[in-house]
């Protein structure tokens, strides 16, 4: 824990370790139509699925308590959502790890845990940060990625991509 909130890199370390020992997370590339494999470390990655992980369980949170864990989302066109996790205010580990797992548990199918069935809390997030950024004017920043979407940027994360 950090004096600002809980380390991010701490929440990455313990998702991937929660992912490696669950189904395989993967994702539906609209452009192509195909369901994708996405590794434990791209899941769990501040560039990579976290922000939607982190998104779901603050959902599941504000749902429970009426707060949210404070999870800070910054644009960042080279992210995979257009989002990169910036910070997690919360000083408490336990609320965040266990909304994300319930989140996670909500949605996941017995074969795998598709991260495109948590559009919804995704959406949200997006519209939270939209509002958040008009409260406080910033730099402009690149336009944010179509949510989930077609995940064009899914094809250089892989493994077997082809050029």
């Amino acid at each position: 824990m950090s004096a600002k909130g809980i380390a991010v890199g701490r929440v990455q370390a313990v998702l991937t370790r929660l992912i490696e020992a669950g189904p395989p997370v993967k994702a539906l590339d609209h452009t192509t139509g195909e369901v994708v494999s996405v590794t434990p470390q791209l899941a769990a990655a501040p560039h990579g699925f976290l922000p939607l992980f982190l998104a779901a369980g603050d959902t599941v949170w504000r749902e429970a308590t009426g707060r949210s864990l404070g999870i800070d989302l910054t644009p960042d066109p080279q992210a995979l959502l257009g989002l990169r996790v910036h910070a997690v205010a919360t000083t408490a580990f336990a609320p965040v790890m266990l909304s994300m797992m319930e989140a996670m548990a909500q949605v996941a199918r017995p074969d795998m845990l598709l991260v495109n069935d948590l559009q919804d809390p995704w959406l949200a997030a997006q519209e939270r940060l939209a509002w958040r950024e008009k409260l406080t004017p910033r730099v402009p920043a690149a336009p944010t990625r179509q949510p989930i979407g077609p995940m064009a940027g899914l094809r250089a994360h892989r493994k077997d991509a082809r050029p």
